[in-house]
């Protein structure tokens, strides 16, 4: 490439580099939109990732619990230890900035927040629980299924009383 394309690149890059730093640092016209998620989206974003992590990590000992897919201990020991850590994460999931937006939580969340507490609460207590009963188990007995049947019960009782359909 000779000197002269190289330095019709080098210059164009330079021209959009400095021309995309001044656009972003341009501030937004009044009456405009603010760039990015606002405190809300962000709040409500944070607890629907946490959910994601819920489901993905207690859907299959949920089949395992139901004979519908094969218990295997190395499996279930990490989704039942990943499912008990994330537990202690719902609760701060729900910040008063987040009641308003683009959720299926109802507001019987934030007024009726010491019931909402210990269905948290329990679902932390209930997913510890499961994951003990994980490490100590060779296969999906009744304890297991018994585990898998309260947090799965947690999650009703949440749903029914304080998520919309």
């Amino acid at each position: 490439m000779s000197f002269s394309k190289k330095f019709r690149i080098a210059t164009a890059s330079l021209i959009f580099v400095g021309a995309a730093t001044v656009v972003a640092q341009t501030p937004p016209a009044p009456g405009a939109a603010p760039a990015g998620p606002t405190p809300a989206e962000r709040a409500i974003e944070y607890r629907q990732a946490v959910y994601k992590i819920v489901a993905g990590n207690f859907g299959p000992l949920s089949q395992v619990a139901q004979g519908k897919a094969e218990f295997k201990s190395e499996n279930a020991t990490k989704q039942a230890t990943r499912l008990s850590q994330i537990a202690t994460f719902v609760g701060d999931a729900y910040p008063d900035v987040s009641k308003e937006g683009k959720t299926r939580a109802l507001p019987a969340i934030w007024t009726n927040r010491k019931e909402f507490d210990q269905l948290v609460a329990d679902f932390a207590t209930h997913t510890k629980t499961l994951a003990d009963v994980v490490e100590n188990s060779s296969s999906a007995g009744d304890e297991l299924k018994a585990a898998v049947a309260a947090v799965g019960n947690d999650c009703k009782a949440c749903h029914d009383k304080f998520r919309s359909k």
